[in-house]
């Protein structure tokens, strides 16, 4: 829907991540089961793209695209934690809003920016968050022409946001409770290796490898030293983890009726067979 719906000459800059990629990358594995999001996260690349995130965005509205009830302009594009993000409902149908997020620029330091974008009405935000920067490597092709982030990608780069569970929660509710945000995003790492074949769950540290050289050569090593301190951390709260069971039952796996200790059991098998063996390889290599 999503691909079909964005005119196909936009399809090169737009890159589709989340729940949805994980979603369409395992759709054998998941066969009938629907996926619970409204959500699609499209990163808009090459990094730094503002002038492309305005151009799509402009397009889309000129084609009857129309903004969430969340999205709206402001007058100035400061303070830049004022704007609001571009998220746009398809011509005619709420099934669906597209979300338009940035790869942020080499040697961004910050967890996440906000990059002014203008539009014909004011000024939005375009969301970079920096280990989003691993999304644009080894990018999957769909049948429709539109692209999709590398799961095993969006795993490092979740990783790697929580080297702690920290406090913040998320704003929406799941099960009437606010989560931690760490809980949510960890607990997709969970479900995306829970779906991935044990052999090519352990191709992942190959993955892992060319990307993080690529991207952060020189941090690597540091990078990959902390890319399990957040899930180790999970892993040892009760608490933590089943509000990470409590959006993955909702999310990827989703009526596939995992457990929390099935879960856990997923998350030490992780640790064991490809993040501390990645480690220790990045740790002990001389890059």
């Amino acid at each position: 829907m999503v691909a079909l719906t964005i005119p196909n000459d936009l399809h090169r800059n737009m890159l589709v991540v989340g729940s949805l990629a994980a979603a369409y990358y395992h759709r054998s594995r998941l066969g009938q089961q629907a996926v619970n999001t409204k959500d699609a996260d499209v990163i808009v690349h090459p990094a730094g793209a503002v002038d492309e995130c305005a151009q799509i965005a402009k397009r889309l509205l000129a084609e009857g695209w129309r903004r969430t009830e969340q999205c709206f302009p402001q007058k100035s594009p400061f303070p830049v934690a004022s704007l609001r993000a571009i998220r746009l409902h398809p011509p005619q149908s709420e099934a669906f809003f597209i979300e338009l997020l940035g790869l942020p620029t080499p040697g961004e330091t910050d967890a996440q920016t906000w990059v002014p974008c203008k539009l014909d009405d004011g000024w939005y935000g375009m969301p970079c968050f920096r280990f989003m920067t691993l999304l644009g490597h080894e990018r999957h092709n769909t049948t429709f022409g539109i692209q999709h982030a590398s799961p095993a990608l969006m795993a490092l780069a979740n990783l790697l946001s929580h080297p702690a569970l920290g406090t913040a929660r998320m704003s929406a509710e799941f099960e009437g409770k606010k989560i931690l945000r760490s809980a949510k995003d960890l607990g997709r790492v969970l479900a995306l290796a829970w779906l991935e074949p044990q052999d090519l769950l352990e191709t992942w540290q190959e993955t892992w490898t060319r990307a993080l050289l690529t991207s952060f050569s020189g941090e690597a090593p540091a990078l990959a030293e902390r890319v399990g301190a957040g899930l180790n951390e999970l892993l040892g709260s009760q608490l933590a983890l089943r509000e990470a069971h409590v959006t993955t039952n909702i999310g990827l796996l989703g009526g596939l009726g995992v457990t929390t200790a099935q879960l856990e059991i997923q998350g030490r098998r992780l640790m064991q067979d490809v993040i501390e063996p990645f480690a220790a390889r990045l740790v002990s290599a001389n890059f």
